[in-house]
């Protein structure tokens, strides 16, 4: 048909949306009620839950459905899915939620019921980025659960990750003692655990078994005893205050522990295999082996490098570290030729790389049984609370210097500054090798 005249196209999807998430629990034209855990009654209607759903499609498809006389369908959801099932049916309405900390793991398991993918992939993006976030309430050791059972295996990745480096905070919230026993034997197996030294490990440990009795012998095993300092290590069995199955286990370490300080590394190495799991250093943060780097005044810095130094110690063996850091990039002078003249000039030339870099002295530069890792905390801090975000490691020869040249990108550093600091962490390490 030959249309003619003024043209006019109408665009009400709007007030069309509008009107049905007006729909939402309205005994009016309601032709079904949800019933769940026999406490919270829900109006609904089939075309909204079978269009967003292909779960409901199939429970209401009437074959399936025992209910139909008296239109309604009892659901059993999980306890901590009650209070969050009328926000969940809502989104189904109008496909707006408000997501937090508090109920994403709940939306995200009805969402995984019910096969709604936009809300579970929002709920996921949430959970990927608020792993560490929390502060004294972390709730990663559930999360990582929960990822680990219905196979989230990016989430479960980053939630084990994110225990390991922020173990000082998580050891300290309400799920740590409910950690599962599979979970805390692979955490403590972890060589990325960061935390102020083995003793303050042992003592989490301690805490953890005082729920889990019979675990003790087995997790025990998992502490790195040449690891603990001497005098930490006496003073915890003077005390005379840990349960009778921790201390009779210790005395059979602690020979190992007062040999490994007291004795040279090649007369140690002779009678045990120093490059195995237990003679392995962690991320220790104490002042024998790292240094917090706190850098005030970031917004008033010009393309600088500022310079910083420390020192670890790994049995007998002691290195100093120098690191130099450029928080927002450098400035250096070139030489170029002028225009049609014999002089040359100097020009400034910035760039933005954060680059550090780092070298080692007062380390036997023939050695050939230890090589260096500096490990570099990058800390964000979210509602007062530091915690590390992410880690970089960098390998650093005996003689001669490393380095990487952008520690943190131009386009991710303001997530890295808060009130005008940026915070990192300097942790070195000694990682033997064994005797050719």
């Amino acid at each position: 048909m030959d249309v003619t005249g003024p043209l006019e196209s109408l665009d009400q999807q709007t007030s069309f949306v509008n009107a049905l998430c007006a729909l939402f629990n309205k005994e009016d034209f309601s032709d079904i009620k949800l019933i769940v855990n026999k406490t919270l009654t829900l109006n609904a209607h089939k075309f909204i839950l079978v269009v967003r759903s292909d779960v409901f499609r199939t429970l209401l498809d009437t074959e399936h459905w025992s209910d139909i006389k008296d239109q309604t369908v009892h659901l059993t959801e999980e306890e901590e899915c009650l209070y969050h099932f009328q926000h969940f049916l809502r989104y189904l309405y109008n496909g707006n939620v408000t997501l937090s900390t508090v109920n994403v793991l709940p939306l995200h398991l009805l969402s995984e019921k019910y096969n709604v993918q936009e809300l579970r992939e929002s709920c996921q993006q949430l959970l990927l980025a608020n792993v560490a976030a929390l502060g004294s309430s972390n709730r990663a050791i559930t999360w990582q659960r929960y990822a680990k059972l219905i196979g989230l295996t990016q989430l479960e990745e980053k939630c084990f990750r994110s225990i390991a480096w922020n173990i000082g905070t998580i050891r300290k919230s309400p799920d740590w003692l409910l950690m599962e026993p599979h979970q805390l034997s692979a955490l403590f197996q972890r060589s990325d655990l960061v935390e102020e030294d083995e003793v303050v490990l042992f003592q989490a440990l301690v805490s953890w078994l005082s729920l889990h009795p019979a675990h003790t012998e087995e997790m025990l095993h998992h502490i790195r005893y040449p690891m603990l300092p001497p005098e930490k290590l006496y003073d915890l069995q003077a005390r005379g205050s840990l349960p009778a199955t921790i201390s009779s286990y210790l005395p059979q370490e602690s020979l190992l522990v007062y040999q490994v300080h007291l004795f040279p590394t090649d007369a140690i190495s002779q009678h045990h295999d120093i490059t195995t799991i237990p003679f392995t250093m962690r991320l220790y943060t104490s002042e024998g082996f790292s240094h917090a780097w706190d850098i005030k005044g970031y917004g008033m810095m010009g393309k600088q490098s500022i310079p910083s130094s420390l020192s670890s110690s790994n049995f007998k063996l002691k290195t100093q570290w120098y690191v130099t850091f450029s928080p927002k990039g450098q400035r250096t002078l070139i030489q170029r030729p002028k225009v049609n003249h014999p002089r040359s000039e100097n020009v400034r030339q910035d760039d933005d790389f954060s680059t550090l870099s780092a070298s080692v002295s007062n380390c036997d530069p023939a050695g050939k049984t230890h090589s260096h890792k500096l490990n570099i905390l990058l800390y964000r801090c979210v509602n007062v609370v530091w915690f590390v975000n992410d880690m970089k490691t960098l390998e650093v020869p005996h003689s001669g210097n490393a380095q990487i040249k952008d520690l943190i990108p131009l386009s991710e550093r303001e997530n890295y500054i808060s009130n005008d600091t940026l915070k990192l962490h300097l942790i070195g390490q000694t990682i033997w090798e064994k005797c050719q």
